[in-house]
């Protein structure tokens, strides 16, 4: 199993969008790393995770066949990891060749956010794009994975979700926007019986801690530990730093150095892993 991050930054993205900090000016001077763009991730070639607004410019830089997406996770329905919109280019008038049939999943406030989004041409959208609702702890068949769908503690005004993707005896966690796990999520990964091949934590607060809505170092430290102590992972699990904002105060070279002290990568817009 692969896992491509294709975008690694929050919703502002780094360097941030009207911003003049420190860190985004890092950011315009060096380029390269310490350029994030907003979250999305891709596992294998076939299943995408989170939809925002840079989709189009990862499809570009990364070269995936994204007409031949054919299964896509939504966490939540926050602008930065969903934005409809641009599923409206799948329409017949905007393709010479229709792209293969999406299905997405997703909870109730995505459904809503899509059906807001293209109302008059929700219908002809729908021939080809198919909605699945995701429910916390209620395993899915996604194409060639089973996707485990768990709590998060984000936006307490919808179910906001991070998945549990295993196939052919291989597993990985992706969990951004989340503060630290609810203790309903640490019982089903108890329960799932899986050893992590991968785990992908939430550092938006980088340096500092946060844990509510968010997590940062110290908060994905503790993660880890319970994680291991727990025998859901083990010293082959590769953990991953992921999901910055500029306002945690380090650029990628600092977050690299302190993650890697803990036996974290630091992920990247195009960092690819296999387990």
């Amino acid at each position: 199993m692969k896992i491509t991050f294709l975008g690694t930054g929050a919703a502002e993205g780094v360097p941030a969008l009207y911003c003049r900090c420190d860190i985004c000016k890092n950011a315009r001077e060096k380029g390269g790393k310490e350029v994030r763009t907003r979250s999305q991730a891709l596992v294998g070639d076939d299943l995408l995770i989170d939809y925002p607004p840079d989709t189009y410019a990862h499809y570009l830089a990364h070269g995936f066949d994204l007409p031949g997406i054919t299964h896509m996770l939504i966490t939540h329905s926050h602008t930065d990891h969903f934005y409809p919109n641009d599923l409206e280019m799948r329409l017949r008038h905007y393709v010479t060749a229709m792209p293969k049939k999406l299905h997405l999943y997703g909870n109730e406030k995505v459904h809503n956010r899509l059906r807001e989004a293209a109302p008059d041409e929700l219908g002809e959208l729908l021939e080809n794009l198919e909605l699945h609702r995701a429910v916390p702890f209620l395993p899915l068949q996604v194409g060639g994975y089973k996707v485990t769908p768990m709590a998060a503690l984000h936006d307490r005004s919808e179910e906001c979700l991070f998945y549990l993707i295993e196939q052919g005896g291989k597993s990985l966690l992706y969990a951004n926007d989340t503060g630290f796990f609810p203790e309903k999520t640490w019982e089903c990964l108890k329960e799932s019986g899986v050893r992590l091949g991968l785990c992908s934590l939430d550092c938006t607060a980088m340096g500092k801690k946060e844990g509510t809505n968010h997590m940062g170092l110290e908060d994905c430290i503790e993660v880890k530990g319970r994680l291991l102590k727990m025998g859901i992972a083990d010293d082959d699990t590769v953990f991953v730093l992921h999901h910055f904002s500029h306002n945690g105060g380090l650029t990628h070279t600092e977050m690299e150095k302190r993650g890697a002290g803990y036996g974290f990568l630091t992920a990247y817009d195009g960092m690819s892993v296999k387990i």
